[in-house]
This record gives C-alpha cells, structure tokens and sequence, in this order.
C-alpha cells in the first residue's frame, strides 16, 4: 500500500512516500512553511517519480502541530483535496508527537522526552511523550501518569515560561523545534545538560511512520493543533 504524509508545521516541511510500509522518497522544502505556495508541485513531483497517481494510494497523513497556523491549514486542506475522489482516508498526529517517536524509536533512546515549543504571547506549550505498548506514543504527565496519546489540543500543556520546569517530569530530556527564540530559557530553566541544544524537528518522514506504527490511535479527518483559546467570539 502507498501512504503519502505530509508535515508542514514548522521547519523542514516536506512530503514523504511510502510502500507498504518501508519510505520510498521524500522532498523537503528550507522556505517558511506559510508562504510556500508552490509545494503541492514538489508533491506531484514526488508521485511521479515513482509512478504512483492520487488513486493509487491507501491513505494520507498529515502532522497537525502545534507549529504554523498556515503551513498546517493548507496541508489538510490539501490533502482533503486529493482525498475526496476516492474516498481516501485521511489521518493525523500530532508533529510533536511523531518527534518524540522519531527521538524514542531507536536502540538507547531515552525512556521519555518531552517536547516544548514556543506558543507566543509570553507562554510555551510541552508534551511529554514514551513508547506506547501497543505501538506509537503515550503522554506521560508531570505526576508520571500515562495515556494514549489524542493527537489533539489535550496531550499538550501550555503555561508561563517561568513554569516550564514544572510542566515537564524530573529529569525526563527537552527537545524543540524553536531552539532560536527559546533555546536559552530552557537552558535556564533545566540545565544545559537536559536540553538538546539544536532545533530538533519531526518532518514528513516521522509523521508518516508514526501513522503507519499506530494506525488506530490518529485521528480521521483531523484538525489542527490549536493551543490557544479563541482570542474573539461571535455575538449572541
């Protein structure tokens, strides 16, 4: 079966393919996911190196965040587009989510790693996620607590930079895709030896294998990550 997944939610954005669940190929693209209007070629490119048209494939699956509100929108939209003339289903996980899984999967992974972004308006959000039994990732709570991760707003927490210590488990390892605006504050906040210091991203390739290790657990017709709450609502 051929999967195409797509994850545009922050750097690094691309599309990867794969057969029957081994990667087949990839492209990336360095622009800013929100002002690349020009991708869906690089996709098309893509499919026809291998020679697999839209109809061909099984399924798709795209990374639904937290990261640009943009680049994220137009790839469901997208892939929803390519979707409908046969049905296809469409999955999603979260892009933290299958960078903890990328970061968790091979042999000497850490148990854990918490992933942390940078929510704008003076606050940060964090997961922090582990091996699921039954294949993909759990989200592990501060008090160490375990639950199938939702691939929704509900696995994350978003709180004051000040309180990012509290926010993750004792001495679980820190990753983020923002290390240049928020790289120093994490530092502060667990030490430099807790903290990867370099952007770390999840990328096409890990959202689609995350999708292929645990199927049931994304979400069908997903949404976007939003963080949030609504900043205006409508009247009464």
């Amino acid at each position: 079966m051929w999967v195409l997944s797509v994850d545009r939610s922050g750097p690094q954005a691309g599309a990867a393919l794969f057969c029957d669940g081994r990667l087949a190929g990839e492209c990336r693209d360095a622009a800013d996911p929100s002002r690349s209007p020009g991708w869906l070629a690089s996709v098309a490119v893509l499919l026809a190196e291998h020679g697999v048209a839209a109809s061909r494939l099984g399924a798709l699956c795209a990374g639904v965040g937290p990261g640009s509100f943009s680049g994220i929108r137009s790839s469901l939209a997208a892939l929803q587009g390519m979707a409908l003339p046969e049905a296809l289903p469409v999955l999603g996980v979260s892009s933290a989510a299958a960078l903890a899984f990328r970061l968790l999967s091979p042999p000497g992974a850490p148990e854990a790693v918490a992933v942390v972004g940078d929510a704008r308006r003076e606050r940060l959000w964090t997961a922090t996620f582990r091996l699921a039994p039954q294949g993909g990732v759990a989200v592990v709570a501060p008090g160490g607590a375990v639950a199938a991760a939702r691939h929704t707003a509900e696995d994350f927490r978003l709180c004051r930079a000040a309180d990012i210590a509290t926010a993750v488990p004792e001495g679980v390892p820190v990753v983020t895709a923002d290390w240049a605006r928020i790289g120093a504050q994490l530092v502060a906040a667990f030490g430099p030896k807790r903290v990867a210091a370099e952007a770390l991203v999840a990328g096409a390739a890990a959202v689609g294998r995350l999708c292929l290790a645990a199927p049931a657990a994304a979400r069908r017709d997903p949404l976007p990550v939003y963080l949030h709450p609504a900043v205006a609502k409508p009247s009464a």
